[in-house]
C-alpha cells in the first residue's frame, strides 16, 4: 500500500500544522470519531506542560481529522510523538469506517497544565475543520487554566 490513514485529534487538527511536518500533501478525507475514547491533557512534555492524548472511556468519543499519507510520511510519525505508541484504531467516517494510525500514550500524569499555543492550535484547527462546538468547548474545559 502506498499511503494509510491517519486520525489526528490534537495539533494535526490544524491541517496547516500537519502540512509543514510532511513531505508531500496529505489528503484531507474528513471528520471522524473514535468511539469509547475520551480527550485529555495528560501526557507529560519534555517542558513539564501537558500534551494531548486519548484515554479509554466507555461514554465518550474523540473527534478528529482522517488524513490519507503518503506511505514515505510514516517516518515522521514513528519519530515525532516521543512516549506515545502509533496503533491502528476503527474510526467512524461520513462514508463508513476505516482503520487509521491514531497517537495514545500509556504515560500519563493528572494536575499538568498545556501550554496556551498549544491548545489554541487544536481549538483553531478543529474549529476551521468544522468539529462540533459542543466537543471544542468539552476540549477547553480539559485545559483547567480558564
Amino acid at each position: 500500500m502506498d499511503s494509510f490513514y491517519y486520525f489526528g485529534y490534537a495539533s494535526n487538527l490544524d491541517t496547516t500544522t500537519l502540512e509543514g511536518r510532511l513531505q508531500t500533501k496529505p489528503l484531507k478525507i474528513g471528520i471522524g470519531i473514535l468511539p469509547h475514547y475520551g480527550f485529555r491533557f495528560n501526557h507529560p512534555n519534555q517542558d513539564g506542560s501537558a500534551r494531548a492524548n486519548i484515554v479509554p472511556s466507555e461514554n465518550e468519543s474523540v473527534y478528529g481529522l482522517v488524513f490519507e499519507i503518503k506511505k514515505e510520511d510514516m517516518v515522521y510519525f514513528l519519530t515525532s510523538e516521543p512516549g506515545y505508541d502509533l496503533v491502528e484504531k476503527e474510526i467512524f467516517t461520513k462514508k463508513g469506517r476505516l482503520n487509521a494510525l491514531v497517537f495514545i500514550s500509556t504515560e500519563t500524569r493528572e494536575g499538568l497544565f498545556p501550554k496556551e499555543e498549544y491548545w489554541k492550535v487544536i481549538l483553531k484547527g478543529g474549529k476551521e475543520s468544522g468539529i462540533p462546538e459542543t466537543y471544542l468547548a468539552q476540549v477547553i474545559n480539559r485545559v483547567g487554566k480558564i
